[in-house]
């Protein structure tokens, strides 16, 4: 839709920024958490913006030297008016103390041209014969909370209005008998955790063949029964795969069986009717193979926004694709494990990721994981706020553990070893392993 009308801009605010990041030293440091390249109208502008991020994001100063340089470096300068229009910039220079309301204009200007956009677009599509009217209605609707999300950035809060929120935290505790974190379904590690909290990154990990799936389908599994909405990421099985270890947890039927499609009537059957109640949970599979931390945050914001997801469990974190094919492994892993947190902290959400051991657990004669096994990098220690190693000392022919000061038999025992709990006591939490429905449930359940 053109109506010959010049959009919605404020150059000469554009430029007084610009202006001051170059010329000012805290300048950028002010507005860069507010502004995004796009957010500029002028090209020109807009260049010279990036180039400053990118100086920023690599511990380089940001000056007129600086500047110019990066742009030739990228073949930019030209574009981004050459040299003698970036020192011009400086002419409209005033005090920096309002340069975040600046910077809120131009996000509103922005904000503006992306709505005449996207009214050009729902005009377009109302007139297509093919359109569907709800799903134009959702589609507007989508697009305007993305508007929204780019007016919502967090502010600091005072002391006082924080511990203000860790009593009501507290008195809901209480009152309403609930878990403070998203629940567990397995009782003593409910009790020493008191669920999984919002914001935080717990890595699961262990060795091959030790079960990590099963629990994370359990972690997931067990509130969505309890009507909370969870994201589980496979990047290894199907959810079909993952869905029939399910059908088996809920049935009791061995879920080779079910997956190799080896039931006989009667337990298809009695498969069905247990597994009716599977229509009403929140539980949402997505089996996209080879995920990149961007890709995630993408999918990862739609659940937020379409389902109101409490929780992401990803199965498993080196499954993951870098973001930089130039970086090697660890670094990869480490971007990956960092984008996770931050991700974990922007949803104010709970995600848990799994995670492959280093061999290193196989040469030893005490098989029990340690934290320096985290494999590709120490980075994913120092991200999480928890880290639980799992354990089945059956597995390796171990015919007794000691647990506490008590010596238990192996068989179906699992550990639950946290090893790392920022905020909470580590320790070890006994469960038992269910191999021919791959679960897992309470050491003292009569399974």
């Amino acid at each position: 839709m053109n109506t010959n009308k010049i959009q919605p801009q404020a150059a000469e605010i554009e430029d007084a920024i610009i202006g001051s990041i170059i010329y000012e030293n805290e300048a950028f440091d002010l507005v860069s958490g507010m502004l995004k390249q796009e957010h500029f109208y002028k090209s020109s502008n807009a260049l010279i913006y990036k180039a400053c991020y990118n100086l920023a994001t690599n511990n380089k100063p940001i000056d007129l030297l600086t500047v110019c340089t990066e742009l030739k470096n990228n073949g930019d300068l030209e574009m981004a008016g050459g040299s003698y229009y970036i020192s011009s910039l400086s002419n409209g220079i005033g005090s920096i103390s309002n340069i975040e309301t600046h910077a809120a204009i131009l996000i509103q200007k922005y904000l503006l041209r992306e709505m005449i956009l996207l009214g050009s677009k729902i005009v377009k599509k109302g007139y297509e014969d093919t359109t569907d009217c709800f799903e134009l209605i959702d589609y507007c609707g989508t697009q305007l909370n993305q508007l929204l999300n780019i007016l919502e950035a967090k502010k600091a809060k005072k002391l006082n209005e924080l511990s203000e929120e860790v009593l009501i935290d507290c008195f809901k505790s209480l009152t309403e008998d609930k878990p403070s974190g998203i629940p567990i379904s397995i009782n003593n590690l409910q009790k020493q955790t008191n669920g999984w909290k919002n914001g935080n990154l717990i890595i699961l990990a262990a060795r091959p063949a030790m079960g990590k799936t099963a629990v994370a389908l359990d972690y997931a599994y067990h509130p969505a029964k309890n009507n909370i909405p969870v994201a589980f990421f496979s990047l290894e099985m199907t959810g079909k795969e993952l869905a029939g270890r399910l059908m088996s947890k809920e049935s009791g039927i061995s879920s080779q069986k079910i997956n190799n499609n080896l039931i006989n009537t009667y337990e298809l059957t009695a498969l069905r009717n247990d597994c009716k109640t599977f229509k009403d949970l929140p539980l949402y599979i997505d089996d996209t193979p080879a995920l990149s931390i961007t890709r995630l945050r993408s999918k990862a914001l739609r659940m937020k926004r379409e389902f109101n997801i409490k929780m992401i469990i990803i199965d498993y974190l080196q499954l993951m694709d870098g973001a930089n094919s130039k970086d090697n492994r660890e670094q990869e892993i480490s971007k990956i494990s960092r984008g996770l947190k931050k991700l974990a902290k922007e949803l104010d959400l709970p995600i848990i990721a799994l995670s492959q051991l280093s061999r290193q657990v196989e040469l030893r004669t005490n098989k029990k994981p340690q934290l320096s096994d985290l494999r590709d990098s120490g980075a994913i220690e120092q991200d999480a706020d928890m880290v639980i190693f799992l354990l089945r000392p059956e597995y390796y022919e171990i015919n007794s553990y000691l647990y506490g000061n008590e010596e238990i038999n192996t068989q179906g025992l699992m550990i639950h070893i946290i090893a790392k709990f920022r905020g909470g006591v580590t320790g070890e939490v006994r469960n038992k392993w269910i191999g021919e429905t791959t679960s897992i449930a309470d050491w003292d359940n009569p399974f």
